[in-house]
């Protein structure tokens, strides 16, 4: 498995979707919106990868799944060179499909997916990691280092000096304050807002609409209150 030089700019590299959900069809969005932002056709979007073999041949939003997880080894050694993206929201998942799938295939790269409107500053790009999904309306402070497989969707904030480690995920709307650490594999809901200076241990969660103000400790999820009906005066 190569590495992606940051910055590269590809031209017709074949690439592959793994999942066919939500998320899956969403990144199948966003290379459209990179391919359009550019007079090359930088990705040559083949079709999703399920994990299950008896989804192939189905057409999920206009594109086909056109192999499974199990098959993937010998169906990459059809291509020089094969782009690979994970859309999966759950950090686990994305951990297994790069040891037990990616690592190995000799020919596949795995390139930083960024939406021509996300705001990332110049400079921030040389702290990425390999196989990370940018989505339009995220905004990057300074001084941010993302590992591997990292997703970061729609409209979420991270603030200056943020470390996120390999396969986190943060979902939509997220506000992440400055100088804090999201160790390997944890994943921050949708609305949910981390104070400055704090530290997520490996594996853990914030909850949809979380307000975070303490060290979340390993291995632990963190939840909102849910709205609740009062009564009637």
């Amino acid at each position: 498995m190569e590495g992606n030089e940051v910055g590269r700019q590809w031209n017709g590299l074949p690439l592959v979707i793994f999942g066919i959900g939500g998320l899956a069809t969403q990144v199948k969005g966003l290379v459209d919106d990179i391919n359009k932002s550019s007079n090359n056709r930088i990705y040559d979007l083949l079709g999703y990868v399920s994990n299950n073999s008896d989804d192939i041949g189905q057409e999920v939003n206009g594109l086909k799944i056109i192999i499974s997880n199990d098959l993937f080894e010998d169906f990459s050694k059809k291509n020089k060179l094969l782009g690979i993206a994970i859309a999966i929201g759950a950090p686990s998942a994305k951990q297994t499909i790069e040891e037990n799938i990616l690592i190995k295939c000799d020919n596949i790269v795995c390139p930083n997916l960024i939406h021509p409107n996300a705001n990332i500053p110049a400079g921030c790009t040389n702290d990425l990691g390999i196989g990370s999904i940018i989505f339009a309306g995220v905004s990057f402070a300074t001084n941010i280092k993302l590992g591997n497989f990292v997703v970061v969707n729609f409209n979420s904030t991270v603030g200056h000096d943020i470390t996120i480690e390999d396969y986190c995920t943060i979902n939509p709307l997220s506000c992440i304050s400055a100088n804090v650490k999201v160790k390997k594999g944890s994943l921050i809901g949708a609305c949910a807002s981390i104070k400055e200076n704090l530290i997520l241990g490996q594996n853990s969660t914030a909850g949809l609409g979380a307000i975070v103000v303490k060290d979340i400790e390993e291995n632990t999820t963190v939840i909102c209150k849910a709205a609740t009906k009062m009564e009637k005066k």
